[in-house]
């Protein structure tokens, strides 16, 4: 049974993930893992409160339980027939992440969040989307019915996104918009030349041609494509109000080697009006 895993810490952006996860982990027919972290390593560094370490270990446990069960009961109502698993883990949230994603299906964060014990799990979003070993989905906005929306931009992580997308559009019965956008800096000489005129119908052939392949893999899903002269994460970000899920590689072809988030996925992390769904390198299609 797969599984789909999800960070908590206790706030209001939390258990709105764990409620669209437990859907999510429905249509998938996947088990849900609720995980709440929170690293203790600092605490045992600190000399005034190691004669408070036995009370402060206690509070934590406590939050723990009341944060778990919170959540717990939030998964329950959006989808009771989900088998939900709890786990707590004493380390930083990242590292406890990205350990569990390495056999998930699918991880999901909320978009910002801070418990009572101060994880703040937005802030994880940036160390975890690049090394988790599946998909990220960071829930924000409002999940429609609408087609998934999908960016591409001829990247090495292209095709693994478009993957997910294609799975997640047939798993909802949706149809899927690839949107491939770019910006032109706004040149005056390649406006005269036409030359973008003619850019556009090679990078309309080049999509239809690499589309083609999927469409035969997952031919129920009506695909929509379009073709943008602009900067792609405002674009996404746009056109997200209309979408139940958005779909981008966390780097794309500009991308630094360094950048834990290209500056797409960092766009619709903090603009989008539904979930978006980053692909890392890790992440296995």
């Amino acid at each position: 049974m797969s599984t789909v895993v999800v960070g908590v810490d206790g706030s209001d952006a939390a258990l709105d993930a764990v409620a669209w996860a437990a859907r999510e982990a429905a249509a998938r027919h996947a088990d849900l893992l609720l995980v709440q972290a929170f690293d203790v390593a600092g605490l045992y560094a600190d000399a005034a409160v190691a004669p408070l370490l036995d009370d402060v270990e206690e509070s934590i446990r406590e939050e723990s339980r009341a944060t778990l069960d919170a959540a717990r009961h939030a998964a329950a109502q959006a989808a009771p027939e989900v088998a939900v698993d709890l786990a707590e883990d004493r380390r930083a949230p990242s590292t406890a992440l990205v350990e569990r994603s390495a056999t998930a299906e699918l991880l999901v964060l909320g978009s910002a969040g801070r418990g009572a014990m101060g994880t703040a799990l937005g802030s994880v979003t940036l160390a975890v989307a690049s090394h988790a070993g599946c998909p990220v989905v960071v829930v924000r906005g409002t999940s429609s019915s609408g087609p998934v929306l999908v960016g591409i931009d001829g990247g090495p992580l292209s095709d693994v996104a478009l993957e997910h997308a294609f799975a997640a559009a047939a798993e909802h019965g949706t149809g899927l918009v690839v949107l491939h956008a770019w910006h032109d800096g706004r040149s005056p000489a390649l406006r005269a030349t036409g030359a973008f005129d003619r850019l556009r119908e090679a990078e309309e052939r080049a999509l239809a041609e690499r589309l083609a392949g999927w469409s035969e893999r997952y031919p129920d899903v009506a695909v929509e494509r379009v073709i943008e002269r602009a900067e792609p994460g405002r674009v996404l970000a746009q056109r997200s109000g209309a979408a139940r899920l958005v779909v981008v590689a966390t780097r794309g072809r500009g991308g630094f080697t360094g950048l834990l988030l290209g500056s797409t996925g960092l766009a619709l992390v903090q603009r989008a009006d539904c979930p978006v769904m980053l692909v890392g390198p890790a992440a296995t299609a």
